[in-house]
Formats: C-alpha cells, sequence, structure tokens
C-alpha cells in the first residue's frame, strides 16, 4: 500500500498510483455553489491544499486535457460535466501555507517572491501583442523581478484577473491556500497588524467587488472577523467545521 505521506499534489498522487480518497465531487459542489467567494476553514492535515490542488488540475485551461486523471474518478464519469467544465477557465492559483517568519520584513519578502512566482507562470501574458498598456507591463515586469512596490503587491492578483480575462474572455478562478497563514505567524510575533493590512490589500482587491472574477475558493484554519480582515464582503460563504456543507471532502468521517 503506497501513501501519500506528505504529498499535496493532486496529478502526483494519482500518475503515482498513490491510495487516496476519492472526493472529486468537491469540484461540481464548488461550481455550483451560489456564493462568489468559498472560505473553507478546516484544522491542518484536513487535506486543504490536496483538494485546491485538484480543482486548479481539472478547471485550469493553460493545461492539457487531463482526462485521464479523472476518467476513473467520481467527475469524471458525469461526461456532460467534464464536458462543461474540464479544463475551461483561466486560473490563478496561490497558498501561503508557507510564510512563517519571525519579522513583517521577512514575511513581506516572502509573499513578494509568491507574486513573483505567479506572475512568472503567467508571463505569456506579456507577449500577447497589445494586450496590456505600457504602464501595465512596466509593473508586470516589476513584479517578476521583485521590484514592485507596495501598492502593486495589494493589486497583483485583481491585475492578473484583468489581464487573463482579455487574454481568454472569459474571467478567471481563484484559489487561494492557507491565506491565514501569514496572519497567524505575525501575530505570535507581534506585527499582526501590517500583515492584516497587508493581506487584506491583497485579498479585498482580489474578492471584492471584482468584475473579472468567476469564483474564488480559499482555504484557511481560522476565519479572520470579517469587521476586522474581509472587509464585509457580502458575496463570501464561510464554511467551518460547525457546517455540514463540504464536511466529507475534508479529513475523515469514519
Amino acid at each position: 500500500m503506497k501513501l501519500p505521506v506528505g504529498v499535496s499534489d493532486f496529478r502526483e498522487i494519482v500518475r503515482e498510483g498513490y491510495v487516496f480518497t476519492d472526493k472529486t465531487l468537491l469540484i461540481k459542489e464548488v461550481l455550483e455553489d451560489g456564493a462568489k467567494v468559498i472560505l473553507i476553514t478546516r484544522p491542518r492535515r484536513f487535506g486543504k491544499t490536496l483538494n485546491l490542488s485538484m480543482l486548479y488540475y481539472f478547471l485550469d485551461n493553460s493545461r492539457p486535457k487531463d482526462e485521464d486523471l479523472f476518467e476513473k474518478l467520481n467527475t469524471g464519469r458525469d461526461k456532460a460535466f467534464c464536458e462543461e467544465h474540464q479544463n475551461q477557465y483561466p486560473v490563478i492559483f496561490i497558498s501561503f501555507k508557507d510564510v512563517k517568519q519571525s519579522t513583517y520584513r521577512g514575511a513581506y519578502e516572502d509573499i513578494v517572491c509568491l507574486i513573483m512566482e505567479l506572475y512568472e507562470v503567467h508571463r505569456y501574458l506579456l507577449e500577447v501583442d497589445g494586450l496590456l498598456s505600457d504602464s501595465e507591463a512596466r509593473i508586470f515586469k516589476a513584479l517578476m523581478n521583485r521590484e514592485g512596490k507596495p501598492s502593486d503587491i495589494k493589486s497583483a492578483l485583481r491585475r492578473l484577473c484583468l489581464y487573463m480575462y482579455r487574454k481568454y474572455e472569459k474571467n478567471p478562478i481563484i484559489l487561494i491556500d492557507e491565506y491565514d497563514t501569514p496572519i497567524q505567524e505575525a501575530y505570535l510575533h507581534k506585527y499582526y497588524e501590517k500583515m492584516v493590512e497587508l493581506m487584506r490589500g491583497i485579498l479585498g482587491q482580489a474578492l471584492k467587488d471584482n468584475s473579472y472574477l468567476t469564483k474564488a475558493v480559499v482555504t484557511g484554519i481560522t476565519r479572520i472577523s470579517q469587521e476586522v480582515f474581509w472587509i464585509k464582503l457580502n458575496n463570501i460563504e464561510v464554511y467551518s467545521l460547525l457546517r455540514e456543507d463540504y464536511g466529507q471532502y475534508f479529513g475523515f468521517t469514519e
């Protein structure tokens, strides 16, 4: 029996023949959920990163159609659903799970690196003639070179949504893993207010009143106070352990 200890990449788990529980029906529930922003909070080791990885491989339109990843799984058996949704969306996937620093400067630099890596993944947008204005291209390159201003970092996800919409003429889906890890570390090391301001800027601009967003799925361990952090989003649905929704897809039920 080959167990996926420490493995959170869905494609690797399927390709390498690891034993895992089929939770692919989560994909359909997410897409049918009426909320534009879905926040799912669960303890550590409950499969949050793996499930977002699964969503990414199923939804992302920049990948070759990974039919063989899903064809023997529950979602893959629904051919009409797969035809409509599989690899049909621009996807932005970012994880904050490793932003664990004792100083604000260290955490900020980690986040700058995450944005750099994300923009590097989508650097093809720079190569589409006329897609970006001169000023947009300058900011894009600055973010790839870790030279973006704090205001550029805060608007990075929102800007990427706009650029991807221009490219694909379809609003992207955002997947955000462990949004609260930087905030928890900031609380422990006494730079909480600065980190809340930064993350509120990044996530607030990406998720609040973003007309270039199809849907966002955000995971974390806790729900930071909506009044303090979530800027009174009116399009967010929070699914904690206290709710049955999505319960069968995280951790074990028996």
